[in-house]
């Protein structure tokens, strides 16, 4: 047969036919598609404990996938180009009239198609992620773009390196090595082997050429342009190069491969792998397919960049050429060069790169410019801040911290937006539970207080001074029960004057419990501060503490385990106001045993309760533990105001001038539209309610969990007049948690609390039927009762400790009935993958001997007589 040189596709389908029913006639294809199912999901659900991370997420998928794609791909491609005498396929395949091309073509295809079916049967993953929370779709299939394309250059890999030998376990070992070694350029622990041999930026460059970092920065749910580049450059170069070792075997050998034009095709191809890879990141676009966009400019962003005057400069100090800067610092500062391009591109911003050399020009800019100078545990140290000047005012972060990495975006529009103000807003916090060195120094549980001074001048004043300092924009009150009376007085004529007010009062207060000794309630005199705020319409409710049970949190209780606490509320969107900035890009806010407030006049809630929500008394959370509390606990059928807001032309509070003031004159009547914030909780900002602490090696890493932090600074951007910045901080869920473990919790524990009010109400009856039995007798021992009373208090003993036997299992069963949940799912997930082979083999199975029956049928039919 003439073969069609000049077609080099010619025969794609027909080689892809012919793989594909190798692959699948062949028992050990789905030996293979069950271990590689049954390897990943037991990693995901055994190893890594998937049920235990509440994190609705393919991030677990994604970290094992490779791992296992390590074994089980050079296992499949193995024999793709095996010649030996048992098995003379390529010597088949090559004398028939299909081009080299379309043998390499079509063996790729129908692997990648078994890959691609074997990775569709993950499916009931992303079904038991469905089921327990709320993934975000996006993500999720960017996630499985990732990991198709890991799959088809691992495969591709694979096929490329298992060229060059004969022997199925040679081609294997060559597959697996090649791909360890692509891998390894992506692992953390590689830079740390190698750090002693190569200089830091020759190892810390390889990490694009590994499909480790691009299958993690696309299962973040971004697909930039140099991802899809590197794994098309991959793929193709992987396969180019395969067709031209295997167009030597079919010459006789490899000895071709050592021709001057063999070399240099390979080295071509070389080079643009290893070049194109790093040139492409310069390539523009990018597709941003999470729910919030978290990887796209915001609009906010861009109003404040649209602004900017034309002569706007920023100036980004970074030591890139000091070796000894860890990896991680690296990489932040890569994305912060990024996210500068980018923002250049929308404002015509001007900006410039100085390195800042030891002993240089450049080193003494960055220090007169008050960069940090950050010290290494080498002994080294490194610069990263930058600066932003507009007609000689000058803007700056000393040191862009890593540990904010996730609000680089809104810290660098900060800093552009500081240029247009004509001075830094000045904020007075008013509180006995921070000392006046919070504001120059950071304490331990205050890192909000960090936050307040990256872009306010914050000054604490000692509660118990008689008047507010001059030049003030915002004053911030944190569980100020018990103020001068000069000082309230001062307060009322400071929100005259047009000032911003921003009151945090609490009921039971866990962070300082001293506190609770005081309980501001509104009254007819202006004794405190909860007088202030009912004159201007927001009515402080203080004699109870708020809770809902469909916003409970699930705690810890030292005794009996973990348990559904209602008084500690996770509030998401559907009760945080839609119509304030304030509070309408905010996902969860979590308010930490409040009280509530009754609105009047021009007043408007701003985080809220269900129309579920009970209350309790304050004094039983002195007494009464969180587990007996939250046992307690009775809906009211009645919604609750945890925060609210007023603005307006308010009235002041006083009437007149009291006889203690020495004011020049009194404003009965607020000067423009003064805005006044009110929190029924003052413990929410405080670190362990609003953000976790990790040590990561010597530095600890700060993560909010929840936008406790954002509310906060929300209302003072929103009081100091910058609403553009508003929306940057919380662009989308900050974590998807396994909804339905805390629905079970809370289903659970209202089982047991009904079982424990009808435990209460039967030893209320057994009680009153002893008081009954017992009056007229006296105050004599057990032994001289009457037989009748006796016989009563053995029946109340027995029903007693009935109940509670009842009680304990219902407790028990809370925990026990998540656990059985947690093992289902393994169970099925495990499970699912060798089921869907098994139906798939029977499926094929079925279709090869009907296929089988229908040719016997035509070679051999029927005679008619």
């Amino acid at each position: 047969m003439k073969r069609l040189s000049g077609h080099p596709f010619l025969g794609v389908s027909a080689v892809l036919r012919h793989e594909l029913r190798l692959l699948f006639f062949a028992p050990l294809t789905y030996l293979f598609q069950a271990a590689f199912l049954l390897a990943l999901n037991a990693f995901i659900f055994l190893v890594a404990n998937f049920y235990g991370s509440d994190e609705a997420t393919l991030r677990l998928m994604l970290v094992f996938l490779p791992w296992v794609s390590l074994v089980l791909v050079p296992a499949l491609s193995m024999a793709a180009w095996t010649d030996s005498h048992s098995s003379r396929e390529i010597e088949l395949l090559y004398s028939l009239p299909v081009s080299p091309t379309a043998v390499v073509l079509g063996k790729f295809v129908a692997g990648w198609l078994l890959l691609l079916l074997t990775l569709l049967m993950t499916l009931p993953f992303v079904l038991t992620l469905t089921y327990l929370g709320e993934p975000d779709k996006g993500v999720i299939l960017v996630g499985y773009l990732a990991a198709a394309l890991f799959l088809g250059a691992s495969f591709a890999v694979a096929l490329f390196a298992g060229s060059f030998v004969r022997e199925p376990v040679g081609a294997f070992v060559t597959g697996a090595g090649a791909l360890f070694v692509l891998m390894l350029c992506g692992w953390d622990v590689f830079g740390r082997l190698v750090s002693d041999l190569l200089p830091q930026w020759a190892w810390e460059s390889l990490v694009v050429y590994s499909p480790l970092k691009w299958s993690q920065v696309l299962g973040q749910g971004l697909i930039p342009a140099q991802a899809l580049i590197y794994f098309l450059f991959t793929i193709g170069g992987s396969l180019l190069m395969a067709h031209w070792v295997m167009g030597e075997r079919r010459r006789g050998g490899l000895k071709g491969l050592l021709r001057p034009d063999r070399i240099g095709a390979f080295a071509v191809v070389m080079l643009l792998w290893l070049f194109g890879i790093p040139l492409s990141e310069r390539l523009p676009g990018q597709i941003d397919l999470t729910e919030a966009r978290e990887f796209t400019l915001h609009a906010g962003t861009r109003g404040v960049l649209e602004r900017l005057p034309e002569d706007t400069t920023l100036t980004l100090y970074w030591s890139a050429t000091e070796d000894t800067i860890p990896a991680s610092i690296k990489s932040h500062a890569r994305r912060i060069q990024s996210l500068i391009r980018e923002m250049a591109k929308v404002a015509g911003l001007d900006w410039v790169l100085v390195n800042p050399e030891p002993d240089s020009e450049s080193e003494l800019q960055a220090l007169s410019q008050k960069i940090h100078k950050v010290p290494m545990s080498s002994g080294d140290h490194f610069f990263l801040g930058l600066t932003v000047e507009q007609g000689g005012r000058v803007g700056r972060i000393p040191y862009l911290d890593i540990r904010r990495e996730s609000l680089l975006e809104y810290d660098l529009v900060q800093a552009l937006s500081g240029l247009s103000r004509q001075s830094t807003p000045k904020v007075a916090i008013v509180s006995p539970l921070l000392p006046s060195s919070a504001a120059l120094a950071e304490r331990e549980g205050l890192s909000f207080m960090a936050e307040l001074k990256r872009a306010y001048d914050v000054a604490v004043v000692p509660f118990f001074k008689t008047e507010i300092p001059a030049g003030i924009d915002v004053v911030i009150l944190m569980g100020a029960d018990i103020l001068h009376e000069d000082m309230l007085y001062s307060i009322d004529q400071f929100v005259m004057a047009g000032g911003s007010l921003i009151v945090m009062i609490d009921p039971f207060s866990r962070v300082k419990r001293a506190n609770n000794v005081t309980n501001p309630s509104p009254s007819e005199e202006i004794n405190d501060i909860s007088d202030l705020l009912a004159r201007y319409g927001i009515v402080y409710e203080g004699d109870a503490v708020v809770g809902d049970a469909q916003l409970a949190s699930i705690v810890s209780d030292a005794d009996q385990g973990r348990l559904n606490y209602p008084y500690w509320m996770r509030i998401t969107a559907s009760d945080l106001s839609a119509d304030h900035a304030t509070t309408a890009n905010l996902n969860e806010v979590l308010l930490v045993e409040p009280g509530a407030f009754r609105l009047e006049g021009g007043a408007s809630a701003l985080v809220t309760t269900t129309d579920n929500a009970g209350s309790a008394l304050r004094g039983d959370f002195d007494r009464l533990t969180p587990r007996d509390l939250s046992m307690s606990f009775a809906s009211q059928s009645k919604k609750r105001v945890l925060a609210a807001t007023v603005q307006g032309p308010l009235k002041s509070a006083f009437g007149s001038a009291p006889d203690f003031s020495t004011a020049a004159a009194h404003r009965p009547n607020a000067v423009g539209m003064p805005l006044v914030f009110a929190i029924a909780d003052v413990d929410w900002l405080f670190d362990p309610f609003s953000l976790q602490k990790t040590g990561l090696g010597q530095d600890t890493v700060v993560r909010p969990l929840n936008d406790n932090l954002a509310f906060m600074l929300n209302m003072l951007e929103f009081a100091t007049g910058d609403d553009q910045l508003l929306a940057i901080r919380s662009r989308g869920q900050l974590h998807r948690p396994f909804s339905r473990v805390a629905d079970l919790f809370q289903a659970a524990q209202a089982k047991a609390q009904e079982r424990e009010a009808a435990l209460a109400q039967q030893v209320g009856e057994l009680e009153q039927q002893i008081t009954l039995a017992t009056q007229g007798v006296g105050d004599i021992s057990y032994e001289d009762l009457p037989e009748s009373v006796t016989l009563k208090l053995k029946e109340f003993e027995s029903a007693l400790l009935s109940a509670r036997r009842e009680l304990r299992v219902v407790r028990h069963s809370i925990r026990a009935e998540v656990d059985r949940l947690g093992k289902r799912l393994t169970f099925l997930n495990l499970l699912a993958g060798p089921l869907q082979v098994g139906v798939l083999g029977i499926c094929v199975f079925w279709y090869r001997r009907r296929c089988t029956a229908s040719m016997t049928a035509e070679n051999h039919p029927v005679g008619t007589g």
